[in-house]
């Protein structure tokens, strides 16, 4: 960790790197393969923001090709049609790690350690239960652009047509058809059936290992026979992942989510850091400003489809 000590490294921006350096170390390893988090493309997909507030509207209309035999036909222009605009502001994240002088002319590397790599994880926490509230409150109070929540029975597409994205059911080998059956027939704000493939099922963290036996086990799960488990031959890739945010509101629920979905992730800026002097501080602290700007948003229901897991 060189660079803590002042004395050796009085440098404010080596002190700086030696920081980050714990912060990149922490996020790293942070990996896993099973919790979801916001920066998961498929989970969330990923788009920018360009000032404090992202403005979007939904295309759809026209419909499928038109179909002719022979040359010269007449070719009607689609009539592509466009929502209201829907604004999603930009929230900042902030945290002040107050790092005394002495910690760093005396060498208490392991203090500051601990320190940094404990708030790096808080950041990550934070971001993600931001994040996966948009699906938790997906039934209740979370809205799409059309002006319903997120999961509901009556979605309207640009198109003019109803569409139903919210069902009822135990997680269950049965229930899992009946989600991917309707993502697949799900029209597209076009109006059109795109067929939606299952990317991702989602689960809070005390459901996700009846998740993984119901779409992973090699044979079929909880069942005597020796048949082939659809779900694992068909789609071996479909992730089974888990967030802990998701129990606090409900421990039954989970979604069925297709690529490039329409719950984003609208990063304005990166979770990055700065060092001030100890030099400005009444108490002759550093000062390690860690800040984010980002924010999630449901901007519309397509690619999803999701149960209560409940049984009424």
């Amino acid at each position: 960790m060189y660079g803590l000590n002042r004395d050796s490294g009085p440098n404010l921006e080596l002190v700086k790197t030696a920081l980050d350096d714990l912060l990149d170390q922490a996020m790293l390893e942070n990996a896993n393969v099973a919790k979801a988090e916001a920066t998961d493309p498929i989970v969330f997909t990923q788009g920018t923001a360009e000032n404090a507030a992202k403005v979007t509207a939904v295309l759809g209309g026209g419909g499928y090709f038109e179909k002719f035999v022979g040359d010269n036909q007449p070719i009607k222009s689609a009539a592509v049609l466009a929502t209201a605009l829907r604004t999603t502001l930009i929230a900042e994240f902030k945290k002040d790690l107050p790092i005394p002088r002495t910690f760093m002319a005396d060498q208490q590397q392991d203090a500051v350690a601990k320190a940094v790599n404990q708030q790096t994880k808080t950041w990550m926490a934070s971001r993600d239960r931001n994040a996966f509230a948009v699906f938790a409150n997906g039934f209740t109070t979370q809205t799409t652009i059309d002006g319903a929540t997120l999961f509901s029975t009556a979605h309207t597409t640009v198109n003019g047509d109803t569409v139903d994205n919210s069902y009822t059911g135990l997680l269950s080998d049965g229930n899992m058809n009946i989600l991917v059956n309707a993502l697949r027939q799900q029209l597209a704000q076009t109006g059109v059936l795109l067929g939606y493939e299952p990317k991702a099922l989602l689960t809070p963290s005390i459901l996700h290992e009846t998740g993984t036996q119901v779409c992973k086990s090699v044979l079929r799960a909880g069942t005597g026979n020796n048949d082939l488990n659809y779900w694992s031959e068909v789609y071996p890739g479909m992730k089974v992942v888990y967030s802990p945010f998701l129990d606090s509101v409900s421990t039954t629920a989970y979604f069925l989510l297709a690529a490039n979905h329409g719950v984003y992730r609208f990063e304005r800026e990166a979770f990055f850091s700065t060092l001030v002097p100890w030099e400005t501080d009444p108490d002759d602290n550093f000062k390690y400003k860690l800040r984010a700007r980002e924010e999630v948003d449901s901007i519309e229901f397509s690619g999803t489809a999701a149960s209560t897991g409940t049984t009424s």
